[in-house]
């Protein structure tokens, strides 16, 4: 795979590059698994659904000391998050299921995960060709910065959130625009059937609000309700619902 737009560190307009430019993984490795199966569409690849191989998924786009930053922070929320929703998959292979025990609360730090979404949109567009929005690069490295970012739950509010089998891509990215607003820079990542939106602006879909930074994922299994509690009260710069 020939990416684009190598050697400059994408994080540089928020200061504090140090050490050289590294390779970073357009999406996080630790997500990853034997053969990897990625999907790309808009900016990119167009429509394609393409089996990528570890080894080409890395891009000299971040300096060493930003890519090392993301690492202890974005990309352990997403491990984190992974592991959950595949426990709340699988809930009989869970330490303690033989006894029945309910399932216990997972928590984990939505901050960090917006990082993740914002890390990932990042990599993927610079590695791309093409300029991400300085609000998303400021928010992955947590500076203030004045265009508030939405994280919204899709699909819409009253939805039910299927989860993804194995046999389907771990991660999905979906750069969204419109030709008639053309300023309007938003994105879509799934992490396993969990699907976000990202945007500089509120969104609707199918005539509703989106749900803007979901507190609770809750899904009923044999053992009880699993729920995966997202917290997003650490430099957050818009409320939860």
């Amino acid at each position: 795979m020939n990416w684009k737009s190598e050697g400059v560190c994408w994080a540089a307009p928020v200061g504090g590059c140090g050490g050289p430019i590294t390779g970073e993984h357009v999406v996080t490795e630790a997500l990853l698994t034997k053969r990897i199966l990625v999907e790309y569409a808009g900016a990119i690849r167009g429509d394609e659904r393409v089996a990528v191989p570890l080894r080409k998924l890395k891009a000299n786009i971040l300096c060493l000391k930003h890519n090392c930053e993301l690492g202890r922070t974005a990309d352990i929320a997403a491990t984190r998050l992974l592991r959950a929703l595949r426990a709340m998959r699988r809930p009989m292979e869970l330490r303690g299921s033989h006894v029945l025990r309910p399932p216990v609360d997972r928590r984990l730090s939505g901050v960090d995960y917006g990082r993740w979404l914002c890390k990932t949109h990042c990599n993927l567009m610079t590695a791309g060709g093409l300029k991400p929005s300085i609000a998303y690069v400021q928010h992955a490295f947590q500076a203030l910065t004045d265009t508030p970012i939405h994280f919204f739950f899709d699909p819409a509010v009253e939805d039910l959130m299927r989860l993804a089998d194995e046999r389907e891509a771990i991660v999905s990215w979906s750069h969204l625009n419109s030709p008639s607003v053309p300023e309007l820079e938003a994105f879509s990542i799934s992490l396993s059937g969990f699907s976000m939106v990202v945007s500089l602006v509120p969104l609707e879909k199918n005539g509703l609000q989106m749900k803007d930074r979901i507190r609770e994922l809750q899904h009923p299994t044999p053992l009880g309700m699993f729920r995966i509690v997202l917290d997003w009260s650490s430099r957050s710069n818009t409320p939860a619902n």
